[in-house]
Protein backbone atom coordinates (compact mmCIF):
# COMPACT_ATOMS: atom_id res chain seq x y z
CA UNK A 1 0.00 0.00 0.00
CA UNK A 2 1.20 3.39 -0.87
CA UNK A 3 -0.09 6.53 0.73
CA UNK A 4 0.57 9.94 -0.37
CA UNK A 5 -0.33 13.37 1.09
CA UNK A 6 -2.40 15.82 -0.78
CA UNK A 7 -3.58 18.26 1.53
CA UNK A 8 -3.63 18.54 5.14
CA UNK A 9 -6.41 21.48 6.69
CA UNK A 10 -6.28 22.79 10.54
CA UNK A 11 -10.39 22.84 11.27
CA UNK A 12 -11.23 25.88 13.76
CA UNK A 13 -12.93 25.38 16.82
CA UNK A 14 -13.78 22.24 16.21
CA UNK A 15 -11.74 20.19 19.48
CA UNK A 16 -10.06 16.93 19.30
CA UNK A 17 -11.58 15.34 15.70
CA UNK A 18 -12.60 11.38 16.60
CA UNK A 19 -14.96 10.19 13.62
CA UNK A 20 -15.49 10.78 9.93
CA UNK A 21 -17.58 9.95 7.01
CA UNK A 22 -18.53 10.92 4.34
CA UNK A 23 -22.20 11.38 2.89
CA UNK A 24 -22.19 12.70 -1.48
CA UNK A 25 -20.57 16.12 -1.35
CA UNK A 26 -20.41 16.65 2.34
CA UNK A 27 -17.96 15.17 5.17
CA UNK A 28 -19.49 14.48 8.89
CA UNK A 29 -17.55 14.66 11.89
CA UNK A 30 -17.02 14.31 15.68
CA UNK A 31 -14.94 15.16 18.25
CA UNK A 32 -14.60 13.00 21.59
CA UNK A 33 -14.90 15.79 23.90
CA UNK A 34 -17.62 17.81 21.88
CA UNK A 35 -21.29 17.81 21.63
CA UNK A 36 -21.55 18.69 18.05
CA UNK A 37 -21.87 16.57 14.75
CA UNK A 38 -19.91 18.72 12.12
CA UNK A 39 -20.95 19.43 8.51
CA UNK A 40 -17.69 20.13 6.81
CA UNK A 41 -17.79 21.00 2.67
CA UNK A 42 -15.48 19.49 0.40
CA UNK A 43 -12.92 22.65 0.81
CA UNK A 44 -12.90 21.48 4.56
CA UNK A 45 -14.68 24.49 5.94
CA UNK A 46 -17.09 23.90 8.69
CA UNK A 47 -20.47 25.02 7.28
CA UNK A 48 -22.95 23.51 10.15
CA UNK A 49 -22.56 22.49 14.36
CA UNK A 50 -26.07 20.10 14.80
CA UNK A 51 -26.04 19.69 18.42
CA UNK A 52 -26.09 15.90 19.48
CA UNK A 53 -26.21 16.93 23.55
CA UNK A 54 -27.29 19.26 25.97
CA UNK A 55 -24.35 19.78 28.06
CA UNK A 56 -24.41 21.88 31.55
CA UNK A 57 -22.62 25.29 30.72
CA UNK A 58 -20.20 24.39 33.94
CA UNK A 59 -18.97 21.26 32.31
CA UNK A 60 -18.28 23.45 28.97
CA UNK A 61 -14.84 25.37 28.78
CA UNK A 62 -13.18 26.78 25.91
CA UNK A 63 -15.21 24.73 23.50
CA UNK A 64 -14.62 20.96 24.89
CA UNK A 65 -16.65 19.25 27.50
CA UNK A 66 -14.46 18.11 30.43
CA UNK A 67 -13.15 14.81 30.94
CA UNK A 68 -14.76 13.39 33.98
CA UNK A 69 -18.03 14.25 31.81
CA UNK A 70 -17.89 13.79 28.20
CA UNK A 71 -19.73 10.62 26.79
CA UNK A 72 -16.57 10.43 24.47
CA UNK A 73 -17.83 9.60 21.05
CA UNK A 74 -15.05 8.15 19.47
CA UNK A 75 -16.73 6.25 16.24
CA UNK A 76 -19.56 7.74 13.21
CA UNK A 77 -20.60 5.37 10.51
CA UNK A 78 -22.44 6.20 7.67
CA UNK A 79 -25.47 3.97 7.40
CA UNK A 80 -27.12 5.43 3.93
CA UNK A 81 -27.89 8.61 2.15
CA UNK A 82 -29.89 10.21 5.36
CA UNK A 83 -28.54 7.64 8.17
CA UNK A 84 -25.25 7.78 10.37
CA UNK A 85 -24.65 6.30 13.43
CA UNK A 86 -22.06 7.15 16.94
CA UNK A 87 -21.42 5.45 19.75
CA UNK A 88 -19.65 6.52 22.87
CA UNK A 89 -16.26 4.58 23.52
CA UNK A 90 -17.61 2.59 26.76
CA UNK A 91 -14.13 3.34 28.78
CA UNK A 92 -16.39 4.68 31.72
CA UNK A 93 -19.72 3.73 32.53
CA UNK A 94 -22.38 4.48 31.87
CA UNK A 95 -21.16 8.45 30.70
CA UNK A 96 -19.69 6.81 27.66
CA UNK A 97 -22.40 4.05 27.04
CA UNK A 98 -24.27 6.45 24.57
CA UNK A 99 -25.29 5.78 21.27
CA UNK A 100 -26.83 8.17 18.67
CA UNK A 101 -28.62 7.91 15.69
CA UNK A 102 -28.78 11.05 13.37
CA UNK A 103 -31.66 11.27 10.19
CA UNK A 104 -30.09 13.82 7.85
CA UNK A 105 -32.91 14.85 6.08
CA UNK A 106 -35.28 15.02 8.79
CA UNK A 107 -32.75 16.80 11.30
CA UNK A 108 -33.86 13.75 13.60
CA UNK A 109 -31.43 12.39 16.58
CA UNK A 110 -32.26 9.84 18.62
CA UNK A 111 -30.28 9.23 21.65
CA UNK A 112 -29.58 5.75 24.03
CA UNK A 113 -28.41 4.40 26.65
CA UNK A 114 -26.50 1.32 25.69
CA UNK A 115 -25.13 0.08 29.06
CA UNK A 116 -26.83 -3.31 29.17
CA UNK A 117 -25.21 -4.25 25.44
CA UNK A 118 -21.56 -2.88 26.52
CA UNK A 119 -22.18 -4.82 29.83
CA UNK A 120 -22.65 -7.69 27.68
CA UNK A 121 -19.80 -7.23 25.55
CA UNK A 122 -17.27 -6.58 28.83
CA UNK A 123 -18.42 -10.61 30.06
CA UNK A 124 -17.40 -12.02 26.56
CA UNK A 125 -14.11 -14.03 26.85
CA UNK A 126 -12.50 -11.98 24.56
CA UNK A 127 -12.81 -9.10 26.45
CA UNK A 128 -13.77 -10.11 30.06
CA UNK A 129 -9.88 -9.07 31.77
CA UNK A 130 -9.94 -5.96 29.54
CA UNK A 131 -11.46 -2.61 29.09
CA UNK A 132 -14.05 -1.67 26.42
CA UNK A 133 -12.80 1.03 24.45
CA UNK A 134 -14.92 1.18 21.11
CA UNK A 135 -13.02 3.31 18.97
CA UNK A 136 -14.26 2.61 14.82
CA UNK A 137 -17.48 1.33 13.23
CA UNK A 138 -17.98 0.13 9.79
CA UNK A 139 -21.24 -0.64 8.14
CA UNK A 140 -21.65 -3.27 5.18
CA UNK A 141 -24.21 -5.69 3.95
CA UNK A 142 -26.68 -5.30 6.92
CA UNK A 143 -23.98 -5.65 9.34
CA UNK A 144 -22.53 -3.44 12.34
CA UNK A 145 -18.78 -3.98 13.37
CA UNK A 146 -17.32 -2.22 16.71
CA UNK A 147 -13.52 -2.26 16.96
CA UNK A 148 -11.87 -2.13 20.23
CA UNK A 149 -8.59 -0.45 20.74
CA UNK A 150 -7.44 -2.86 23.64
CA UNK A 151 -6.42 -6.30 22.17
CA UNK A 152 -7.70 -5.31 18.60
CA UNK A 153 -11.17 -6.98 18.91
CA UNK A 154 -13.55 -6.42 16.24
CA UNK A 155 -17.65 -7.28 17.11
CA UNK A 156 -20.31 -8.30 14.55
CA UNK A 157 -23.65 -7.68 15.08
CA UNK A 158 -26.82 -7.25 12.69
CA UNK A 159 -27.70 -3.92 12.79
CA UNK A 160 -31.67 -4.27 12.47
CA UNK A 161 -31.05 -6.74 15.57
CA UNK A 162 -29.11 -3.58 17.32
CA UNK A 163 -32.18 -1.63 16.61
CA UNK A 164 -34.53 -4.12 17.95
CA UNK A 165 -32.34 -4.13 21.03
CA UNK A 166 -32.81 -0.13 21.75
CA UNK A 167 -36.86 -0.65 21.85
CA UNK A 168 -36.96 -4.43 23.36
CA UNK A 169 -33.77 -4.74 24.79
CA UNK A 170 -32.86 -8.02 23.42
CA UNK A 171 -29.54 -8.30 22.36
CA UNK A 172 -28.25 -8.91 18.80
CA UNK A 173 -26.11 -11.84 18.55
CA UNK A 174 -22.67 -11.00 18.47
CA UNK A 175 -20.12 -12.22 16.46
CA UNK A 176 -16.10 -11.28 18.04
CA UNK A 177 -12.94 -11.88 16.70
CA UNK A 178 -9.47 -10.58 17.95
CA UNK A 179 -7.24 -9.61 15.07
CA UNK A 180 -3.08 -8.89 15.24
CA UNK A 181 -2.10 -5.60 13.81
CA UNK A 182 1.60 -4.14 12.30
CA UNK A 183 3.66 -3.17 15.09
CA UNK A 184 5.01 0.97 15.25
CA UNK A 185 8.55 1.11 17.34
CA UNK A 186 8.09 -2.02 18.74
CA UNK A 187 3.73 -1.46 19.78
CA UNK A 188 1.51 -3.54 18.51
CA UNK A 189 -0.90 -0.29 17.11
CA UNK A 190 -4.63 -0.40 18.37
CA UNK A 191 -7.68 0.33 16.12
CA UNK A 192 -8.68 3.89 15.85
CA UNK A 193 -10.96 4.19 12.93
CA UNK A 194 -12.81 2.09 10.41
CA UNK A 195 -14.58 1.90 6.68
CA UNK A 196 -15.38 -0.89 4.15
CA UNK A 197 -13.26 -0.27 1.29
CA UNK A 198 -15.20 -2.82 -0.87
CA UNK A 199 -17.32 -5.85 0.46
CA UNK A 200 -14.85 -8.32 2.01
CA UNK A 201 -12.32 -5.63 3.12
CA UNK A 202 -12.38 -3.27 5.53
CA UNK A 203 -9.75 -0.28 5.69
CA UNK A 204 -8.43 0.52 9.12
CA UNK A 205 -6.74 3.29 11.04
CA UNK A 206 -4.37 2.50 13.76
CA UNK A 207 -1.82 4.45 16.26
CA UNK A 208 0.32 3.74 19.10
CA UNK A 209 0.79 6.11 22.11
CA UNK A 210 2.79 5.66 24.96
CA UNK A 211 0.30 4.38 27.40
CA UNK A 212 -1.97 1.61 28.35
CA UNK A 213 -4.67 3.61 30.03
CA UNK A 214 -7.71 3.76 28.12
CA UNK A 215 -9.13 6.63 29.80
CA UNK A 216 -5.71 9.12 29.81
CA UNK A 217 -3.71 10.21 26.77
CA UNK A 218 -0.16 8.92 25.94
CA UNK A 219 2.76 10.41 23.78
CA UNK A 220 1.63 10.36 20.20
CA UNK A 221 4.32 7.44 18.56
CA UNK A 222 2.67 6.80 15.12
CA UNK A 223 -0.18 5.91 13.24
CA UNK A 224 -0.74 3.50 9.99
CA UNK A 225 -3.25 2.63 7.80
CA UNK A 226 -4.19 -0.54 5.94
CA UNK A 227 -7.00 -3.44 4.74
CA UNK A 228 -8.43 -6.39 6.67
CA UNK A 229 -9.83 -9.16 4.60
CA UNK A 230 -12.99 -10.39 6.73
CA UNK A 231 -14.16 -12.93 3.05
CA UNK A 232 -13.59 -15.26 6.11
CA UNK A 233 -14.88 -13.32 9.31
CA UNK A 234 -13.03 -16.31 11.73
CA UNK A 235 -9.71 -15.75 9.94
CA UNK A 236 -9.77 -11.65 9.37
CA UNK A 237 -6.09 -10.63 8.91
CA UNK A 238 -4.57 -7.78 7.62
CA UNK A 239 -2.93 -7.69 3.90
CA UNK A 240 -2.31 -4.54 3.37
CA UNK A 241 -0.67 -1.78 5.20
CA UNK A 242 1.59 1.28 5.57
CA UNK A 243 2.56 4.16 8.00
CA UNK A 244 0.75 7.11 7.16
CA UNK A 245 3.72 9.91 6.31
CA UNK A 246 4.03 12.79 8.55
CA UNK A 247 7.00 15.17 9.62
CA UNK A 248 6.02 14.92 13.41
CA UNK A 249 4.11 12.06 14.99
CA UNK A 250 0.62 11.62 14.41
CA UNK A 251 -2.64 10.35 15.71
CA UNK A 252 -4.85 9.02 13.12
CA UNK A 253 -8.45 9.08 14.69
CA UNK A 254 -10.75 7.56 11.75
CA UNK A 255 -10.63 7.34 8.07
CA UNK A 256 -13.58 7.90 4.98
CA UNK A 257 -13.24 7.15 1.77
CA UNK A 258 -14.36 9.88 -0.95
CA UNK A 259 -16.14 9.25 -4.27
CA UNK A 260 -14.05 8.72 -7.04
CA UNK A 261 -14.28 8.11 -10.73
CA UNK A 262 -10.81 6.34 -10.80
CA UNK A 263 -10.30 2.80 -10.60
CA UNK A 264 -6.81 2.60 -9.94
CA UNK A 265 -6.46 4.89 -6.90
CA UNK A 266 -8.79 5.82 -4.14
CA UNK A 267 -8.96 8.99 -2.33
CA UNK A 268 -9.39 9.26 1.49
CA UNK A 269 -9.63 11.60 4.04
CA UNK A 270 -8.01 10.74 8.04
CA UNK A 271 -9.12 13.35 10.59
CA UNK A 272 -6.56 13.35 13.59
CA UNK A 273 -6.04 14.48 17.14
CA UNK A 274 -3.14 15.78 19.11
CA UNK A 275 -4.50 15.40 21.99
CA UNK A 276 -5.05 19.13 23.22
CA UNK A 277 -7.88 19.67 21.38
CA UNK A 278 -7.31 20.19 17.73
CA UNK A 279 -7.94 18.57 14.55
CA UNK A 280 -6.75 18.28 11.79
CA UNK A 281 -8.27 16.78 7.90
CA UNK A 282 -5.97 15.11 5.84
CA UNK A 283 -7.04 14.15 2.04
CA UNK A 284 -4.76 11.08 1.01
CA UNK A 285 -4.57 9.08 -2.07
CA UNK A 286 -4.24 5.59 -1.61
CA UNK A 287 -2.74 2.71 -4.13
CA UNK A 288 -2.97 -0.82 -3.27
Amino acid sequence: MKIKIQKISNIEDFPSGSGLGANGEKLYAIGDDSPFLYVIDSDFQVENKISLLEVPTEDFKSNRIKKKKKADFETLEIISENELVIFGSGSKSPQRDVFVRVFLNESTIERYSISMLYTHLRELPLLKDLELNIEATAFSDGFLYLFNRTNNIIIKFDYQEFISYLKTENLPKIEIIQVSLPKIEGIEAGFSGATFFDKSKILFTASVEATDDTYNDGEIIGSLAGIIDISDFQKAKVTHYNFIPSENPIKVESVTILPSKSTRNTNVVFITDDDNGNTKLIKATLKI
